[in-house]
């Protein structure tokens, strides 16, 4: 087995816990005339996935979930509106550790450390820059792309999570950073604006919002003590209970792919994020029976799968993102892991979607 595939090997599927990122979820498709039982046989979910809190299936059965219920209304903007109306907190331990939390900036990192407990394979996180502030998140898995509503959902959730815990209804980001951003109607655009403010920007690695940095220290309105010690409480046992594939590489994995963003490709960072020195972090690598170097090029490799589905990326921004100085770097690791170079590889993936389209355009022998 090959050091790639053997970091690889170590990773459990993706999973969600349905319960609360969907709630409300079949009230609002009967409010539109919809019937989300479809929705879940199409996903091939049960409705006990949704119900039950403690059920976690795979992450990629969600995001289906999403596109088949826009394409049941249908609606191309099913996530960004059902994210509008979703209340941070029936997000489970994130949506209320947040909104219990003091300040802006501690509700944001509050999603950051209790993500796990509702989903894998995420990294959220908060960078300030010039005093602006960026919030992003992505799936270090090669999924994300394909599956816009999912996007949507989240810039939709961020937003609403300010806008609650400022009070402030009609709050909006001074940008909003998206990978894709499809062709939309002047009244598609119109509902996009209202949610999402005026200066959305497409073509970026990460979906994110960015605003001024001084609203993080802006003290929630919802801020509550006792409620936040509770779940905080409540949140560290439910990570404690994670299975240890999740709870120990895939921490390690979410914050690779984070610094890589930053440019710290090194392990000492990795060492400093986690609040570890080399030495204890290598032994921990070595009881995974997986070395940084391995861990690291599995992250590049899934970011860079994920990163060249947007077409809109050039290769040069795809290798800085990746932690990359220079494109030729780039293009030389992803030959070692594939097999080809990433433009070709992408030029052999748009040739096979376009070919797959006219396959499906083409009148059946019944017809």
């Amino acid at each position: 087995m090959t050091t790639e595939r053997r970091a690889a090997a170590k990773l459990a599927t993706p999973t969600i816990n349905l319960a609360s990122i969907v709630y409300g979820l079949d009230a609002y498709m009967r409010s539109r005339g919809a019937d989300v039982g479809e929705a879940l046989r199409r996903a091939g979910l049960e409705a006990e996935d949704v119900i039950d809190p403690d059920r976690r299936v795979p992450l990629i059965r969600y995001l289906e979930l999403l596109e088949i219920c826009a394409d049941i209304l249908p609606d191309r903007q099913f996530g960004l509106k059902f994210g509008a109306q979703y209340e941070p907190r029936h997000a489970g331990v994130v949506g209320n550790v947040a909104l219990a939390s003091r300040t802006v900036g501690e509700a944001f990192a509050t999603v950051g450390r209790y993500l796990p407990t509702m989903v894998d394979a995420t990294v959220h996180g908060v960078e300030v820059s010039d005093g602006i502030a960026f919030v992003y998140s992505y799936y270090i898995d090669p999924l994300m792309m394909a599956y816009r509503q999912k996007v949507d959902w989240a810039i939709a959730f961020a937003c609403n999570l300010i806008r609650v815990g400022l009070g402030d209804p009609r709050w909006t980001p001074q940008e909003v950073l998206l990978p894709q951003l499809a062709d939309e109607t002047p009244a598609e655009r119109r509902t996009r604006t209202e949610i999402m403010g005026n200066n959305i920007q497409a073509g970026h690695p990460w979906a994110g919002i960015r605003f001024d940095a001084a609203l993080l220290r802006r003290p929630m309105a919802t801020a509550d003590g006792m409620i936040e010690s509770l779940m905080r409480h409540y949140g560290d046992l439910r990570l404690a209970a994670l299975p240890d594939q999740r709870g120990e590489i895939e921490q390690l994995r979410r914050e690779i792919a984070r610094l890589l963003v930053k440019g710290e490709t090194g392990i000492e960072h990795l060492a400093k994020a986690t609040g570890t020195s080399v030495r204890t972090l290598q032994r921990r690598l070595k009881d995974a029976e997986v070395n940084y170097s391995e861990l690291q090029s599995d992250v590049r490799k899934t970011l860079a799968l994920n990163l060249l589905e947007n077409e809109t990326l050039a290769l040069g921004e795809i290798a800085f993102s990746l932690g990359y100085s220079e494109v030729s770097a780039f293009n030389h690791a992803f030959r070692r892991w594939i097999g080809q170079s990433p433009g070709d590889f992408r030029r052999l993936r748009a040739a096979r979607s376009t070919a797959a389209m006219a396959r499906k355009s083409e009148p059946s022998a019944t017809e």
